[in-house]
This record gives structure tokens, C-alpha cells and sequence, in this order.
């Protein structure tokens, strides 16, 4: 009897699991039409319905939560290449200028994450032009970041895919915000 109770304790654990990770069961439908509607003038406008459907808290969002909703997926964005770039630094041999590149991205990267901290504070207090300007400063890193990239050698490590992923989210977000401050 006992291991029948822990193999069902087993496979619901399993399930939950499952369930936690999963992107959301209609997300296909787009089952908030206001995703749709606050990506539509977005240049990356697929990125931009799939980053936000796959938060759940997307779901019943309205349009200013999903502004906030678009700013933390680029902050964790952000977060996850800035520990990558560390990681890197930390565990690779790198060719000294390919080294001096990500250490100037690693700096553009906290100061990114930093401006982005700024847009959703400015942003829940609903102060659209530091919002704004916070998001510009978070792309401009990127851009930042991207000029070193592009005179990098080789240029075969994942960084150059990460930094193009994080400046999209970004501009993203700033869309988002835009389109909320119209509306």
C-alpha cells in the first residue's frame, strides 16, 4: 500500500512539474487578444506575442501589465546573458580581445539590468517618459555591446545571438510601452 501512495506522490509531483513548465494550454489561440493588440506595431512582432504568451500572468493581463510583463522578460533576458557572459569570463580561455569584448558587454550588461529596474519602477508609478527613457538607455547598451561584438574575431561564441535577443526584447518593451501611452 505504501508504494502505491508514493508512486502516486511520485507522478503528481511529476505532473506538477510538467504543468510548471509548460507554455499555456490555449497560448496557440492567443487567449488574451490585448497580446496581439499591444504587439502589433512591433518590428519582432512574433518574439514579442511569444515572450508574452509564455507568461502565464499574460493571460488576464491588461494592457499597462503587459507593458511590466515585457520589461521583466527583457530583464530576465538580461540577467541570464549577464551570467552567461560571467560564466564565460570565468571558465573559458579567451583570445585577449575577445576577452576585453565581453568584459565591456558584462559592464553594459549591469548597467542594462539597472535601467531596466528604473523602467518598471517609473513605469508602475506611471512616469512613461523615464520609462522610456530607461528602456532607451537598456537598448543603447546593447547597441553598446553589439559595436564590440562586431569587431570581434570569430565571433562563433553565443553572446552575439544572446546580446541580438535582449536588444529585440528591449525594443519590444519600449514598443509596448508606446503603444500603452497612446492608447
Amino acid at each position: 500500500m505504501r508504494l502505491v501512495i508514493n508512486n502516486v506522490v511520485l507522478f503528481v509531483g511529476i505532473f506538477c512539474l510538467y504543468l510548471s513548465f509548460s507554455p499555456p494550454i490555449n497560448a496557440a489561440d492567443g487567449n488574451n487578444p490585448l497580446v496581439a493588440h499591444a504587439c502589433q506595431k512591433v518590428k519582432a512582432k512574433d518574439l514579442c506575442i511569444s515572450s508574452l504568451m509564455a507568461e502565464h500572468a499574460s493571460k488576464s493581463a491588461d494592457l499597462a501589465t503587459l507593458a511590466l510583463i515585457s520589461i521583466k522578460v527583457a530583464s530576465n533576458n538580461g540577467t541570464n546573458t549577464s551570467f552567461y557572459i560571467k560564466k564565460t569570463l570565468d571558465t573559458k580561455k579567451l583570445e585577449p580581445a575577445v576577452e576585453q569584448n565581453f568584459q565591456d558587454c558584462e559592464d553594459n550588461y549591469i548597467s542594462a539590468t539597472q535601467q531596466l529596474d528604473g523602467a518598471v519602477s517609473s513605469l508602475v508609478s506611471k512616469n512613461y517618459k523615464d520609462t522610456k527613457m530607461f528602456l532607451e538607455s537598456a537598448i543603447d547598451d546593447a547597441i553598446t555591446c553589439d559595436n564590440g561584438l562586431r569587431k570581434m574575431p570569430g565571433n562563433q561564441l553565443e553572446l552575439p545571438h544572446r546580446n541580438n535577443m535582449f536588444r529585440q526584447l528591449c525594443m519590444n518593451a519600449l514598443d509596448v510601452v508606446l503603444f500603452l501611452t497612446t492608447s
